[in-house]
C-alpha cells in the first residue's frame, strides 16, 4: 500500500513539474526616424570632426600600424551604406565622396540648409543623412590574479551622432545617437601593444561594423531576434502543446492551452495565459497578445516578486511596446491602418 501511495505521489510531482522553454522570435521594430514615402534616394555625408593628431600609429621595428580614427570611420560609413542598401527600403543609398566638415577639430557643426540642398541636387537625392560625430577608442587593461596568471581585457568604445535632412535642408526629427562597446578577455598579456596590433585592429573594425548595423535600425525598420518563453509540464496535454510549438503550429498549441485554462489552478492559469499571449504574438495578433498577457498580469498576487511575476511583467512590457509601435511601423512600411478586429488566425479562447 505504501509503495502504491509513493508511486501516486511521485507521478503527481512529475506531472506538476513546470518547465520553461526558451524560444527566439523575430520582431520588426520601427525606425527612430520616419521618412515620408516619397523618399527613395538617400545620400550619406561625413560631416564629423577629425582630431589633429589622428594618424596610423606605427609600432616599433616597422611593424603593423594601429588603425586611425579616420580609417575606422571609413569602415563605419562604408558598412552603413552597404547595410542600408541591403535592406532595400530605399531605391539607392549612396556615400558622398567628399568630407564636408569645415569647423575646428573638436567642434560639432551642422550642415547649412544651402549645403544640404546643393548635395541633394548633385546626387539626385531626396534626403541626406549626416555623420556629425564619430569617436572610437581602444584600451588595454591587465589585472594580476595573484595565484593565477594575468587576466587581460582588450576593449573598444564607440560614440556616434547623426542627423537626417530633407532635400530642402529641413531636419527630420531629433539627432540619432549611439554609444556602444566591445570587449575581449584573455589570459594572455595584451598590455604589450606591439604584439597585439592585429587583435586591436580586429576589435576596432568589428566595433565600427557593429555600430553601422545598429545605426541602420534608426533609419530603416529592422528585424530583431527577441527571446521568448512558454511554460510546460509533464502532463500529456502540455507535452502535446509543446510538440505543436516545435512544429510552429501555434493555433493548435493555443487550442490545448485554452482548453486547460478554465479548469486550472491560479498559478497554472497565469502560465497558460502567458502561453496564449505568445501564440497570438507569433500569429502577429499583438492586440490579442496584449489582452492575454494583461489577464496573466492581473492574476498575479499583489506586490509579488516571484520569478513568475517578473517574467510576466517583462513580457507585458515587451508586448505593450509592440502594440504602441504598430501605427508608426505601419506608416513606415506603407501599410494602411485597418480596424482593430484581430487577426483571423488569432487565438483568444
Amino acid at each position: 500500500m505504501k509503495q502504491i501511495l509513493s508511486s501516486i505521489i511521485l507521478i503527481y510531482i512529475l506531472s506538476s513539474c513546470t518547465t520553461i522553454n526558451l524560444i527566439p522570435i523575430d520582431v520588426r521594430q520601427p525606425a527612430f526616424i520616419s521618412f515620408p514615402p516619397e523618399i527613395t534616394n538617400v545620400v550619406i555625408v561625413d560631416n564629423s570632426p577629425t582630431p589633429d593628431n589622428d594618424e596610423e600609429t606605427a609600432t616599433p621595428n616597422n611593424g603593423p600600424s594601429i588603425l586611425s580614427m579616420d580609417s575606422a570611420r571609413t569602415i563605419f560609413l562604408n558598412s552603413l551604406t552597404k547595410f542600408m542598401n541591403e535592406e532595400k527600403y530605399f531605391n539607392k543609398v549612396e556615400l558622398y565622396p567628399y568630407k564636408t566638415y569645415n569647423g575646428s577639430s573638436n567642434d560639432i557643426t551642422l550642415l547649412p540648409a544651402r549645403k544640404v540642398q546643393t548635395i541633394c541636387q548633385e546626387k539626385d537625392a531626396d534626403a541626406l543623412i549626416s555623420l556629425n560625430l564619430f569617436a572610437i577608442s581602444a584600451q588595454l587593461e591587465t589585472e594580476n590574479t595573484a595565484y593565477f596568471s594575468n587576466y587581460s581585457i582588450l576593449g573598444t568604445k564607440l560614440g556616434i551622432i547623426m542627423r537626417a535632412y530633407a532635400k530642402d535642408g529641413s531636419q527630420y526629427g531629433n539627432p540619432v545617437g549611439l554609444v556602444d562597446s566591445l570587449f575581449r578577455e584573455e589570459t594572455a598579456d595584451w598590455s604589450r601593444i606591439k604584439n597585439n596590433v592585429d587583435e586591436i585592429n580586429s576589435l576596432v573594425t568589428e566595433m565600427s561594423v557593429v555600430g553601422a548595423d545598429k545605426i541602420t535600425g534608426n533609419f530603416i525598420p529592422s528585424w530583431k531576434t527577441s527571446q521568448r518563453w512558454y511554460y510546460s509540464d509533464n502532463s500529456s496535454e502540455m507535452k502535446k502543446a509543446a510538440k505543436f510549438v516545435e512544429q510552429g503550429k501555434w493555433a493548435e498549441a493555443a487550442d490545448i492551452w485554452g482548453g486547460l485554462y478554465d479548469d486550472s489552478k491560479p498559478t497554472k492559469k497565469i502560465r497558460l495565459a502567458s502561453n496564449i499571449a505568445l501564440a497570438n504574438e507569433s500569429l502577429d495578433d499583438i492586440e490579442n497578445a496584449v489582452k492575454w498577457i494583461t489577464t496573466a498580469f492581473e492574476m498575479l498576487p499583489e506586490k509579488s516578486r516571484s520569478e513568475l511575476a517578473i517574467q510576466i511583467a517583462l513580457y507585458k512590457a515587451e508586448l505593450d511596446t509592440r502594440l504602441k509601435n504598430i501605427p508608426k511601423l505601419k506608416e513606415q512600411l506603407g501599410i494602411e491602418e485597418e480596424p482593430l478586429e484581430g487577426n483571423p488566425d488569432s487565438v483568444s479562447e
